[in-house]
């Protein structure tokens, strides 16, 4: 062998060797920092925790071996980078036949489909994790399905999965999520303090239920005295759109007519209580021909066009201080469906 020659194989057997220490080194960082992120989350830390997750896509970026791919995955989705994480999961997803790399890749999509405001697509993701052999992923996608459940707003299949879930909060966010089922629940404002004194308990004496104090103000709000028509609507619309409680809902609104009769929103008030409460309708139907015939709302109700209608949408969120839900470029002398109110939030 020529000395040449010689010196070319010393040079690649140098060069693979540094290659190997390099991405040994680099993938031991990568998993160092998944592992404290890990841990950083056991402990109820998340923004550590999603800090680490960062280094850890970062450390593992410059390899592309499954084990390298799969620890960006998880960086990426776990520490809120999921618009970078979405052709690596497909591309992860597609070349691993492994059991446990494709859980993992699954809860990573999920936790992607969350952020994503996709409840539906994080539940499909989860069907795997969800009967993993693995207790710890098993867990993570329970929490990740009790949290997808809750956008749904199906507290009680929200609550069953954050039972059966240890993540940090899990048990803390089912007590929650049984409250919130009580508040769908609900008919009156009656049975509204029961429930604010358990969320306030839990508040203080639980860990992972900060949810409850977003309640706890729309609660209050609710059971609060409003002052004048358009905040007696308002207080009716919050219990629809925000603490989704369809029945007590409808029941404000009635109320809203009933004590605001001469009001331009009663009719108004009668039809959006005739979407929460379809036993009433007849009752509803005649009591709005009746008495409000000449109302922009009952004639855009009868599907015929009124330019008042308008004027009288923008009269009520001029009022409340909130957006229009009137379509901007819609003529107002032309609507095409019913003036069903709202929704115009705070949503949970």
């Amino acid at each position: 062998m020529s000395r040449a020659l010689r010196w070319s194989v010393a040079a690649a057997l140098a060069a693979g060797l540094s290659a190997g220490c390099s991405y040994f080194n680099g993938m031991w960082s990568a998993k160092r920092h998944a592992s404290d992120a890990r841990q950083l989350e056991r402990r109820g830390q998340p923004s550590d925790a999603r800090a680490q997750w960062a280094q850890a896509a970062a450390k593992a970026k410059r390899w592309q071996t499954p084990d390298a791919v799969l620890i960006q995955v998880e960086g990426l989705a776990y520490s809120g980078a999921c618009r970078d994480a979405v052709e690596l999961i497909a591309r992860a997803r597609a070349s691993t036949e492994d059991a446990t790399r494709r859980e993992r890749i699954d809860l990573a999509d999920a936790e992607c489909a969350l952020v994503g405001g996709d409840p539906a697509r994080a539940e499909a993701a989860l069907a795997a994790p969800l009967v993993s052999r693995n207790a710890a992923r098993r867990s993570r996608a329970e929490h990740v399905a009790g949290r997808a459940a809750a956008i749904r707003l199906d507290y009680d299949a929200a609550a069953n999965h954050f039972k059966r879930s240890r993540e940090p909060g899990s048990a803390g966010r089912a007590l929650v999520a049984e409250q919130q089922l009580l508040i769908v629940r609900a008919t009156q404002r009656a049975d509204l303090p029961a429930i604010a004194t358990e969320l306030a308990r839990l508040l203080r004496t639980v860990s992972g239920t900060e949810e409850a104090s977003h309640v706890l103000e729309l609660i209050a709000h609710v059971r609060g005295v409003s002052e004048t028509p358009a905040a007696r609507f308002r207080t009716a619309e919050i219990a629809r759109d925000s603490l989704h409680a369809p029945a007590l809902a409808g029941q404000l609104f009635l109320e809203a007519a009933a004590v605001d009769s001469a009001s331009l929103y009663a009719p108004k008030a009668l039809i959006a209580a005739l979407a929460l409460l379809p036993e009433r309708r007849d009752s509803l139907v005649a009591l709005l021909d009746s008495r409000y015939a000449a109302s922009p709302y009952t004639r855009v109700f009868h599907g015929e066009p009124s330019v008042a209608y308008a004027a009288a949408e923008d009269a009520l969120a001029r009022d409340l201080g909130v957006q229009s839900t009137r379509i901007p470029g819609i003529s107002a002398g032309v609507l095409f469906d019913p003036p069903v109110p709202g929704p115009r939030g705070p949503r949970l």
